[in-house]
């Protein structure tokens, strides 16, 4: 949900879920579901009116940081942030500087843009998630699960 105290607008969808499913199943369901509302979100971010006034739907980090998101929830106990080592605020506002704001560049999947350090001529280029990131397959949607009408 986004907007002020006076606007609010948000996505919301329905889903049907088949009982009794195993536990990866269940985490398979539950990626599937995330991804499309987060595309849902970045769709909706990315039109009218949003666009007069934002440049934030899809922005290069949007979809990577969603599925990170998730990740971290589904199994807290693995420490993430440090497996990705994350690149000093020094040289993060060196890309920004380089690239312009993440808004500028736009990714529409859950690839990673990867910024040549030190920032250099050229640009992002796609990279692909590590492992840890691909534990969890998004299931179909069909047996286990579907979108309610």
């Amino acid at each position: 949900m986004m907007g002020n105290k006076y606007i609010k607008m948000g996505m919301q969808k329905k889903y049907d879920i088949k009982k009794g499913i195993k536990v990866n199943d269940k985490k398979s369901v539950a990626l599937s579901i995330f991804l499309d509302v987060s595309n849902a979100f970045e769709s909706m971010q990315s039109g009218w009116p949003f666009r007069w006034v934002t440049n934030s739907g899809y922005s290069a980090e949007d979809l990577v940081s969603d599925l990170i998101g998730f990740y971290r929830a589904v199994n807290p106990s693995v420490p993430y942030v440090q497996i990705f080592q994350p690149v000093s605020k020094d040289l993060a506002l060196q890309i920004w500087d380089r690239y312009g704001p993440v808004g500028n560049n736009k990714n529409y999947s859950a690839t990673p843009f990867l910024y040549p350090v030190p920032p250099a001529q050229g640009g992002p280029m796609c990279g692909i998630l590590p492992p840890e990131l691909n534990a969890v397959q998004p299931a179909k949607p069909g047996i286990l699960f579907m979108e309610a009408k």
